[in-house]
Formats: C-alpha cells, sequence, structure tokens
C-alpha cells in the first residue's frame, strides 16, 4: 500500500505535464495560465475557511452531545482539497473536487471503529506497585 502511494507521488508530476499539455492544446494558452492561476487562489482560500468552519461544526457536535467525527473528517477533506488546489495542475485539482463533493467524500471516510463497553475484567486490574513518599508539612 505504501509503495503504490509513493509511485503515484513520484508520477504526479508527469500526470501532470501530460494533463497541463492536453488542456493547453485544447482550450488554448490564455484560458490554461487562468485556470492555473486561480487553483492555487482558490487553495488559499478554502485553507483560510477550514479551521473556522471545521471548529464551528466541532462545538455544533459536541453541544448536541455527539461526537464531532463527522466534522473533524469534513474539515480534514477541506483543508487537503485546499492543499491539493494549491499544487499547479489539473489533475490534483480534480482529485480536491473529489474531496468537496459529498458523495465522493462520504466514500472515502471509514467509520470510526465502535468503542468497546467497559467490562468487569477491565475494572479488576492489579494495583500499581511502587515506592511513594509523602510530602506533608
Amino acid at each position: 500500500m505504501i509503495a503504490r502511494l509513493w509511485r503515484f507521488i513520484a508520477l504526479l508530476p508527469l500526470i501532470e505535464v501530460v494533463v497541463i499539455v492536453l488542456v493547453w492544446q485544447a482550450i488554448g494558452p490564455w484560458w490554461t495560465l487562468g485556470l492555473l492561476v486561480a487553483g492555487p487562489v482558490a487553495g488559499l482560500a478554502l485553507l483560510r475557511l477550514s479551521p473556522v468552519r471545521t471548529f464551528g461544526h466541532v462545538r455544533a457536535a459536541m453541544s448536541h452531545g455527539q461526537l464531532p467525527h463527522e466534522a473533524v473528517w469534513g474539515g480534514a477533506a477541506l483543508g487537503l482539497a485546499g492543499l491539493l488546489l494549491i499544487f499547479p495542475g489539473f489533475f490534483s485539482d480534480l482529485l480536491a473536487l473529489a474531496l468537496l463533493v459529498g458523495p465522493a467524500r462520504r466514500a472515502l471516510r471509514r467509520p470510526p471503529p465502535e468503542a468497546a463497553p467497559p467490562t468487569a475484567a477491565a475494572d479488576a486490574r492489579e494495583p500499581l506497585e511502587g515506592r511513594f513518599r509523602s510530602y506533608r508539612d
């Protein structure tokens, strides 16, 4: 799994160059340059918005007595999308847009592991042993 990720990261610049050349040929140089400049601007805006949005959603979830895992995942996806938009290229922008779309984001999210209920065996642990000093005046 890690080897595949490293190969993908190594091939990403080559993929970006090929896609930029194809877009350049399809829509022209000025539109391509405009889109390449607009991506990082949008990424910076998302990175500035992400912590504020995430904090608000986490606070709202906590005030309703729920775990904020959905809000944290949404904030992480928004931040990662912002980082991907900063990198110049259209392939990374497509990955960022996939993270911004609700169904794709939910498909990538794994549910949090269920917490095991406490058992009697967990409460019957042995006491901590060691040397203790009392510092009473």
